[in-house]
């Protein structure tokens, strides 16, 4: 009778391990599958950046490029930001994407483009500045750390900048060189770069329930350009399906001495909302 019941509790024990076992695998099954199952991300954001850099105009003199943030909010024509990330396991891509269509204009300066084109006492001008920049960035990612508390990717990718800048002067007198029919003109430069670039993204969470996170992101490459680099971090809140945030993004460009837009920099906040399904 002991040997029957010490045998039923040894039958007992292997049917509740293998129980547990079959629990375990069905829950490990399940996460698995849940990480397999790809998952995206959408975000649509307001940047608004001082638009810097320097360019050779064919005009007199060359010309730098500085374009205030309040003055790119008044004169803006078009902007459309945006980006897309798909993850599926430790596998994903995303893109994003900045166009922007802005001005900015002077009356009555003693010289021309943000001080670059000083002018001959007793002459000032009237200028205007017209800058279209599309900045297309595709990448594939690695997560390498997923946590509660933080996640890590490391990508590998190519960022398309197509710039064009165009100036357009009047003198309002005659005064030397700059008499006659040279008294007004315009010039344009235009530039198209293909880079690779390299670097890290990801989230810090923290709070009650991981609802705020910090958001960071570096990349660096080159190509047609000398070197470009970009940084964005911030502060944002999320619920189930949204996040909130509030970044600043830094993008910086140098092509060489040699070049029409020798370099060619954004800085400034964005303030969005990201969609997760």
């Amino acid at each position: 009778m002991k040997s029957h019941a010490a045998r039923f509790s040894r039958y007992a024990l292997c049917a509740a391990q293998l129980c547990g076992a079959c629990a375990l695998l069905s829950n490990a099954a399940a996460a698995e599958t849940a990480d397999d199952e790809w998952r995206f991300r959408a975000s649509v954001y307001g940047y608004f950046p001082d638009i810097g850099g320097s360019t050779r105009f064919p005009a007199p003199g060359g010309a730098e490029i500085d374009i205030e943030a309040d003055d790119l909010v008044r004169n803006t024509e078009l902007a459309l930001m945006g980006s897309f990330e798909a993850q599926k396991g430790r596998w994903g891509a995303f893109t994003d994407i900045i166009y922007m269509d802005v001005g900015d204009s002077i009356s009555e300066a003693r010289s021309l483009a943000a001080g670059s084109v000083p002018l001959p006492p007793g002459l000032t001008a009237n200028a205007s500045l017209d800058v279209e920049a599309e900045v297309w960035t595709l990448a594939g990612n690695y997560r390498a750390f997923d946590t509660a508390a933080a996640t890590a990717d490391f990508f590998a990718g190519a960022r398309l900048l197509s710039a064009k800048s165009e100036l357009k002067w009047e003198f309002n007198t005659d005064f030397g060189p700059f008499a006659g029919p040279g008294r007004r003109g315009a010039g344009e430069a235009e530039r198209d770069s293909w880079d690779g670039v390299v670097g890290v993204k990801g989230q810090l969470r923290f709070g009650s329930h991981g609802q705020w996170f910090i958001p960071y992101y570096a990349d660096v490459g080159a190509g047609d350009s000398d070197l470009t680099w970009q940084a964005v971090t911030g502060l944002g809140y999320g619920t189930r399906s949204v996040d909130i945030f509030a970044t600043w993004r830094d993008l910086d460009y140098d092509f060489g001495p040699g070049a029409k837009i020798a370099d060619l920099d954004f800085s400034g906040p964005a303030i969005g909302a990201a969609f997760r399904w």
